[in-house]
């Protein structure tokens, strides 16, 4: 009943001085494991842990059940908003059938992205065949250059009208995990980052053409904006203001489970602000604009950084000069 998020360094080995050391791991019962956090092999978390979001872990002394851990270095938080009314039958003790269903759904965005790169492959290969045979090796470029284009601009189009359909519009909403829309959405965020993000959006990274994708999938992109990332998952509640600048990895964080309830919700940021490497705004945060984030910055869920205003670390905290 423990949950890791994504992206989570778990009990890595490490080495110092030219020597592996390798030690057991331990998360316990109803633990959770914030994505991007870092928890170092020979860690032994108790139950009911909480590990935030870009955070590492303290000594396994300092812990205790139902402890909440945030930062790098790591804050003992003494209280956090706990979500609750929902039954254990949709967060931690589904039915058989939500479990069939779930798996169903599972296999599907398991087998996809695999399953159509695999078989579009074949059909080019098919189709290329018969103009290598005969040497015709300048028609055999342009095949594959226009094959490997429409495929590309086909995956983006693909996932656009999976969304569309399925999930449409994004809003604000807490539903718990063992539900058919949290199932779909990150299927559908799945399927984003296994198949549109590597065959065409990379390549966009950087280029006036990669916001116009974002707010053809639901997001408010303004003019002039540079962005150098694709982490993007409920595009709808995304907003960012004109000539801001998302460095790589940059995410707007529109989404978290907490208690095994997904929420989501707007991250709002203004004009001509400045997100560095791998920083990251929570949901229903607002990021005034003029504003800087410096590399690895990560702001807090509801939080409100003023205009004109410098920010480092984990949590965001003011920026000396």
């Amino acid at each position: 009943e423990t949950f890791i998020a994504d992206a989570v360094m778990l009990g890595d080995e490490k080495i110092d001085g030219g020597w592996m050391s390798m030690q057991p791991t331990v998360i316990s019962r109803r633990s959770f494991v914030g994505n991007g956090s870092y928890v170092p092999d020979g860690t032994i978390l108790p139950e009911n842990v909480l590990i935030g979001v870009h955070s590492t872990v303290p000594d396994n002394h300092q812990m205790q059940d139902g402890d909440t851990w945030l930062g790098s270095p790591p804050i003992n938080l003494p209280a956090r908003e706990t979500t609750t009314g929902f039954p254990e039958s949709l967060t931690y003790r589904p039915s058989p059938v939500r479990r069939l269903a779930r798996g169903l759904i599972e296999a599907f965005r398991i087998v996809a992205p695999h399953a159509i790169v695999t078989s579009v492959g074949y059909t080019v290969v098919l189709n290329t065949m018969p103009l290598a045979n005969v040497g015709n090796w300048w028609a055999v470029i342009a095949f594959l250059t226009a094959a490997g284009l429409f495929y590309g601009v086909g995956t983006f189009f693909f996932i656009a009208a999976i969304k569309w359909s399925i999930m449409r519009r994004y809003q604000r909403c807490s539903v718990p995990m063992w539900t058919p829309f949290v199932w779909l959405s990150e299927g559908l965020t799945n399927l984003y980052e296994g198949i549109a993000v590597p065959n065409f959006l990379r390549y966009l990274r950087g280029t006036p053409w990669l916001p116009v994708a974002m707010n053809f999938l639901g997001s408010r992109i303004g003019k002039g904006v540079y962005l150098d990332t694709t982490d993007f998952t409920e595009f709808d509640c995304i907003a960012i203001g004109n000539y801001s600048e998302l460095n790589a990895l940059a995410c707007p964080q529109t989404h978290l489970f907490e208690d095994r309830v997904m929420k989501i919700d707007h991250v709002i940021i203004g004009e001509r602000v400045y997100m560095g490497p791998r920083s990251a705004v929570l949901y229903s945060a607002v990021v005034g604009d003029n504003a800087k984030l410096g590399a690895l910055t990560l702001v807090m869920k509801g939080e409100f950084i003023p205009a004109a205003s410098s920010w480092k670390g984990c949590p965001a905290a003011p920026a000396r000069n």
